[in-house]
């Protein structure tokens, strides 16, 4: 029996209408990797090769592979049946709304934007999550929250999205590290120490690589990995490396004194902060998102 899960078989499904591994990637806004994950894990499932694999060419469907992208068409078309009777359902209530927050991101909006809209709607109820960008998106996409606010460089595949605001990142250091009293710090400088970066196939390191990239810090000596920026500051003040932060991460702890934004010759590129959804949206969550777009007094 197939109990693969509907995000699992689109992952497939886009493999194969794509026509590879890296394009699917493209489509649905993960890392390949994670593609690669679905894939395998679907096989073990299967008990048997999906794809005929030729390096250099376009995979190839195998029986059972045929079989599962039938199963897995009718099985997405069911379950978007089944989402658009919900949504309406919701749409009809409109009585609660669903918001996912990057990390990062979540104690800016719930100081800056929700307590506002739960003051001005307090019969509405609120519901929020938080996660990784991916965790993030593949909830939009699955229905199972309204409305998700990401850090990101440009449209997300396959959402509608609009840009909130723009939010500066950071490089930090201990202060008590070499380069926090320099005057002006350069890509050289910055490439002779090490660096704790978030997870190397996350959405979040991509952007941050391709920023340190746009101003010349294109090399890093990588110390260690970690999923969210609270860690990687306290591992900053302990360890006496760099780490590229957000600026809603990182203001309140260069405020007290703990970290240090280096002067660098050339500022880092703004990321964007947008937020995701899929239309229509009900009337609650279309509120919701009127506040999302208001700068807070």
């Amino acid at each position: 029996m197939i109990t693969a899960s509907p995000r699992r078989l689109a992952v497939f499904k886009s493999v194969v209408d794509c026509g590879g591994f890296n394009l699917a990637a493209m489509e649905l806004g993960i890392a390949q990797p994670s593609v690669g994950a679905h894939i395998k894990a679907l096989e073990r499932q299967v008990g048997q090769p999906l794809f005929h694999r030729k390096r250099g060419s376009r995979p190839v469907l195998t029986k059972a592979g045929k079989a599962l992208y039938d199963f897995a068409i009718d099985t997405l078309r069911r379950s978007a049946e089944a989402s658009s009777v919900l949504t309406d359902l919701r749409m009809r209530d409109a009585s609660e709304v669903s918001l996912a927050l990057h990390r990062d991101l979540a104690p800016l909006f719930l100081a800056a934007h929700l307590s506002r809209f739960a003051a001005r709607f307090p019969k509405i109820r609120m519901i929020t999550r938080t996660g990784t960008i991916e965790d993030l998106l593949a909830l939009v996409r699955e229905r199972v929250v309204n409305l998700a606010c990401v850090l990101a460089s440009g449209p997300l595949p396959g959402l509608t999205s609009e840009v909130l605001t723009h939010m500066p990142v950071f490089l930090v250091v201990a202060p008590d590290h070499p380069l926090a009293r320099r005057r002006r710090v350069s890509p050289a400088d910055v490439m002779q120490f090490p660096f704790f970066t978030g997870l190397r196939n996350s959405r979040y390191m991509a952007m941050i690589t391709d920023s340190l990239a746009k101003i010349g810090i294109d090399r890093l000596n990588v110390a260690m990995e970690l999923q969210d920026a609270v860690s990687i500051m306290e591992m900053v003040r302990l360890r006496g490396g760099i780490a590229a932060i957000t600026a809603c991460a990182a203001e309140q702890e260069i405020e007290r004194g703990n970290l240090v934004c280096l002067r660098l010759e050339k500022q880092l590129p703004d990321l964007e902060v947008r937020c995701a959804y899929l239309s229509p949206l009900s009337p609650s969550s279309q509120n919701c998102l009127e506040f999302l777009r208001a700068t807070p007094d």
